[in-house]
C-alpha cells in the first residue's frame, strides 16, 4: 500500500512538473524594459557603496526620514529605503550597518543567521566548434557512437547528435580531490540552444567545496584572453578531465576562451551567490517570512528588504524571485501611502483625522488613527524638501 502510494505521488509530480526553462539569450532586453521608466524619471547614482542605514525613529520629535551613508562620506535622506543587498552581505553587516542604539529586531537577526548562503560558481568554456554536437554514427547493434569514423555500406547514416542540453558529473574517481567532499559538476550545453542563440560553449556550474576550491585557485590570477595565460591554463587543467569525456573529443579541441565567476570573493555579492537551507534548519519557512515582512522595519522604520532571499518560496534563490520580491515591496509601499492619504492643506488633514476616528473600526480609530495622521505629517515635511517618493 505504501509503495503504491509513493508511486502514485511520483507519477503525479512527474506529470505536472513544469519545464525547467533556460534563458537562451541574456537578461539584457528584460532589464532594459524594466529600467526604462526609472532611467528616464529617477535620479540614479552609480558606484556609491552604501555602508550604513539610519532608520526612521518612532515618536513625534524623531526625524521623519531615513538617512543612508556611503563609503565616500556622502549622506542622503529618503522617505523609504528598499535594501536589496544579497543575504550574504546582510549576514556580514547585520550589526555594523545599523545604529547600535537602534539595531535590527531580534527575530530578524535570527532569521538572517539561520538562513544559509550558497557557493555556486559558473564557468563558461568556448571552443572553435561544438565538437560534441557533430554528426555521429549510430548502429542498431550498439548504443555507443563511433568516434572519428566514416559511414560504410553496413552502417546507418549519420544523424545529428542528440547530446543532452544538461549533464551532471557525479563525484568522479578520475579527478583528484579531497576525500569525503562532493566534487560534482553540472554542465549546460549552450550549443543546444535555438539556432539564433546557440554557440560552441559549455557552461559549468560548480558549488560547495568544489566551487570554493576553484575560486581560491583563481583568487590571485587576473582574467585573461591569452591562451598561454595562467588564467587559461589553470581553468583548462581543471576542466579538461570533464569535457574530454564528451562525444567526438580529441586533443586538438582546445578552448579559445574561459570566463569564471568569483562570487565567493566578491564583497558586493556577499561572498556567495544565493539562499539555501542546510541540514538541521528547523523553521526555515518562518525565517524567510520574517525577512520578507521586514519584522518591524518597513512600515515602522522605513527600511524594507527585498531580494531572492525574501522571494515567494517557489522562487527562492532565483532571478525571478528577486524580481517578484521587488514588486511585492513596491506594492506594500504604494499601499501604505494610499492608506495614509498624504494631503497638503491643514483643513484636509483635520477632515482626514475626523474621518479616521469616525470609522469606529480597530483599523481607523484611537491610537492607530493618530499614528496615521502623524505619519502623514512627517511625510508632508519630507515633501517640502523634495525627497518624497
Amino acid at each position: 500500500m505504501v509503495v503504491s502510494l509513493l508511486l502514485l505521488v511520483q507519477a503525479f509530480f512527474s506529470y505536472f512538473q513544469p519545464e525547467n526553462a533556460f534563458l537562451a539569450g541574456t537578461y539584457k532586453k528584460i532589464l532594459a524594459d524594466i529600467a526604462a521608466t526609472a532611467l528616464t524619471k529617477a535620479d540614479i547614482h552609480f558606484n556609491r557603496e552604501v555602508v550604513f542605514f539610519e532608520p526612521r525613529q518612532q515618536g513625534p520629535q524623531s526625524p521623519p526620514q531615513i538617512t543612508i551613508h556611503t563609503s565616500s562620506g556622502i549622506q542622503q535622506s529618503y522617505d523609504e529605503v528598499v535594501v536589496t543587498t544579497p543575504l550574504g552581505w546582510l549576514k556580514r553587516h547585520k550589526y555594523d550597518a545599523f545604529p547600535s542604539d537602534s539595531p535590527l529586531p531580534p527575530r530578524l537577526l535570527k532569521a538572517i543567521d539561520n538562513t544559509s548562503y550558497g557557493r555556486l560558481e559558473k564557468v563558461y568554456i568556448t571552443f572553435p566548434t561544438a565538437f560534441w554536437q557533430k554528426a555521429t554514427i549510430s548502429s542498431a547493434s550498439s548504443t555507443s557512437s563511433s568516434t572519428n569514423s566514416s559511414p560504410t555500406s553496413n552502417s546507418s547514416v549519420p544523424t545529428p547528435s542528440t547530446y543532452p542540453s544538461f549533464t551532471h558529473f557525479f563525484t568522479p574517481e578520475y579527478v583528484p580531490h579531497p576525500p569525503n567532499q562532493p566534487w560534482n559538476q553540472s554542465l549546460v550545453n549552450l550549443a543546444a540552444l535555438p539556432a539564433s542563440t546557440a554557440h560552441p560553449t559549455l557552461l559549468f556550474y560548480l558549488y560547495g567545496p568544489c566551487g570554493t576550491h576553484l575560486t581560491n585557485a583563481l583568487s590571485s590570477i587576473p582574467p585573461s584572453t591569452s591562451l598561454d595565460s595562467p588564467y587559461h591554463t589553470t581553468l583548462r587543467s581543471f576542466f579538461e578531465p570533464y569535457y574530454s569525456r564528451l562525444p567526438n573529443y580529441n586533443a586538438s579541441y582546445i578552448p579559445t576562451a574561459f570566463l569564471a565567476t568569483n562570487w565567493q570573493l566578491d564583497p558586493h555579492a556577499g561572498y556567495g551567490s544565493y539562499t539555501n537551507f542546510q541540514v538541521g534548519l528547523e523553521s526555515g519557512d518562518k525565517d524567510i517570512e520574517v525577512m520578507r515582512s521586514g519584522e518591524g522595519m518597513g512600515e515602522e522604520r522605513g527600511i524594507w528588504f527585498a531580494g531572492e532571499h525574501t522571494a515567494p518560496f517557489i522562487a527562492l534563490g532565483t532571478t525571478t524571485g528577486a524580481y517578484w520580491s521587488g514588486e511585492g515591496i513596491a506594492r506594500r509601499i504604494v499601499a501604505l501611502y494610499e492608506d495614509l492619504r498624504i494631503v497638503q492643506k491643514p483643513q484636509d488633514r483635520a477632515e482626514l483625522q475626523g474621518e479616521l476616528q469616525g470609522k469606529g473600526s480597530d483599523d481607523f480609530s484611537g491610537e492607530k488613527a493618530k499614528k496615521k495622521v502623524l505619519s502623514a505629517e512627517k511625510r508632508d515635511a519630507a515633501n517640502a524638501s523634495g525627497m518624497a517618493l
